[in-house]
């Protein structure tokens, strides 16, 4: 399969990058459009939860967006065509699987930590949830096993 849309969730983390990397990658050799998603999480208030202020939804928004087109632009200075970025907001598994059925992608990338299963139990996993859930191609990238972390 030769993917003409790739979409890759970054968060701004190491293994969200190695993910941006191997999508890039991807694009270039593929000549596919690249489309980098982040998500702010949005949980709604009430019941005695302790949740973000307005204030801290915004400065999330604001941060994320500056970091996506920030990536953005360093792809597309480094000579890769066709890389747009996009905002999302909402449970993180939910937004980029309904922007990837959305825009009929051909491929997810995504970052793994290398949570064991108890991690996964106890965190949730959202590259586990995209997995499942997307109805494209979902390409994980591991953790570099010189990190100490992933499989055994």
């Amino acid at each position: 399969m030769t993917p003409r849309s790739i979409v890759v969730a970054f968060d701004g983390t190491p293994e969200s990058h190695a993910a941006l990397q191997e999508a890039a990658d991807l694009a270039r050799l593929s000549g596919a459009r690249l489309t980098l998603v982040g998500v702010v999480a949005l949980v709604s208030r009430g019941f005695g939860v302790s949740m973000p202020t307005q204030e801290g939804e915004d400065r999330a928004r604001t941060e994320t967006r500056a970091s996506l087109e920030a990536e953005r632009a360093r792809l597309e200075t480094s000579g890769l065509a066709h890389v747009e970025a996009q905002l999302l907001e909402g449970d993180p598994v939910a937004a980029v699987v309904g922007f990837v059925e959305q825009h009929s992608a051909d491929l997810v990338v995504v970052g793994s930590r290398g949570l064991d299963a108890l991690g996964r139990y106890f965190l949730g996993s959202v590259s586990d949830g995209i997995l499942h859930y997307a109805g494209c191609s979902v390409l994980v990238v591991k953790p570099p096993r010189s990190s100490g972390r992933g499989r055994r």
